[in-house]
């Protein structure tokens, strides 16, 4: 067997735990969920389990891990405009469509739910989503400020003010349950509203 292939079960092995495990968190909640559980889903061995994921923290850390890298994407995308308006509209529409989804709102109400119990849970969330997102964001904010695109002196205190606005009130009444996953037109005009106040208040100076 080739190193690519042998890879590719490895990780289709890995997104099968990770599907597995998000039914299992999602329908005991976290603190009620096992590796058993999971391990017994997956219709194998917790050997098998754990040779991808030591605990059940490690594993909860992977499934943020993994629903955080539609940012990575989403810059990778918004790196192809042709100029800064369509690139945060690209990144935009990437990130509210990620952040609105069922999955992505599941798993944030979780997390809500156990800090209280287990704080250390909502911290991995902070390091392994928020500050990893917030951080790539900057990055890329911090070229368009040097490039004269935009006036952000301090691009980490911007990259959280952008997505802030891109959150808005559809993200705070999706985690209390009282709208639908939006569609494209909702996330449209959510995102054009989003970038028109934050072009507004980094103009250059």
């Amino acid at each position: 067997m080739s190193q690519g292939l042998s890879k590719s079960i490895r990780d289709q092995r890995r997104d099968r735990i990770l599907q597995v495990a998000r039914e299992v968190f999602f329908e005991q909640g976290y603190g009620a969920a096992t590796m058993s559980t999971i391990a017994a889903r997956l219709g194998g061995s917790k050997g098998t389990l754990y040779a991808y994921f030591k605990n059940k923290e490690d594993l909860f850390e992977e499934i943020i891990r993994d629903q955080c890298s539609v940012i990575e994407s989403a810059l990778d995308m918004a790196n192809q405009g042709h100029d800064l308006r369509e690139a945060l509209t690209t990144f935009g529409r990437e990130l509210v469509t990620a952040m609105a989804s069922d999955q992505a709102v599941r798993t944030l109400q979780l997390i809500i739910e156990e800090s209280v119990r287990n704080p250390e849970l909502a911290q991995r969330f902070d390091q392994a989503g928020p500050q990893q997102g917030a951080a790539a964001i900057a990055a890329y904010l911090a070229q368009a400020h040097e490039g004269g695109e935009i006036y952000t002196p301090d691009p980490l205190e911007a990259a959280y003010a952008l997505a802030s606005l891109l959150k808005g009130e559809l993200h705070f009444r999706r985690i209390l349950g009282l709208e639908p996953e939006p569609g494209p037109e909702r996330i449209d005009r959510e995102v054009d509203n989003a970038v028109t106040l934050f072009l507004a208040a980094y103009a250059p100076k």
